[in-house]
C-alpha cells in the first residue's frame, strides 16, 4: 500500500504502556481532520455571559469519551468500549499520555489563533 503524503495512515500505533496494575498494550489510530471537527461539536460549546463576552465551554467528560472510543482500536488484554469508559483514575491517567491532547485539537481547530478573537 502507498502512502499518501495527504492522508493519515490507517495503521493504529501500539503503545505498551505501565499501569499501577500491570501492563496494558493500545493500540491508538489518530483522528483525521474531520474527525476533530466532529469531537470539537461534541465537546466545545460557546456561552455569553452576562458581560456580553463570550467564553468556550469543554465538557471534558465528552472529550475523553469521544478520543478513547475512537482513537482506541484495540487493547491487550482486550478492553470493551464500555470497558474503556469504565477505567480507574489511575489507569486513565496512563492511557491519556498516548491519546490526542485537547489543547492539540483546540489549537488547530482555531487554526493557531484564538477562537474568540
Amino acid at each position: 500500500m502507498s502512502n499518501n503524503p495527504f492522508t493519515l495512515s490507517n495503521t493504529p500505533q501500539r503503545h505498551e504502556l505501565e499501569t499501577p496494575v500491570g501492563t496494558l498494550v493500545v493500540y491508538v489510530k489518530p483522528l483525521s481532520w474531520i474527525e476533530q471537527q466532529e469531537a470539537m461539536s461534541q465537546f466545545v460549546s460557546f456561552k455569553t455571559g452576562a458581560d456580553g463576552e463570550v467564553a468556550p465551554n469543554i465538557d471534558l467528560g465528552g472529550y475523553w469519551r469521544y478520543v478513547l472510543t475512537n482513537c482506541i482500536t484495540k487493547t491487550e488484554p482486550t478492553l470493551s468500549k464500555k470497558d474503556l469508559l469504565n477505567l480507574t483514575p489511575e489507569v486513565g491517567d496512563v492511557i491519556r499520555t498516548v491519546l490526542p491532547d485537547l489543547n492539540d485539537i483546540i489549537g488547530q481547530f482555531a487554526g493557531g489563533a484564538d477562537p474568540l478573537g
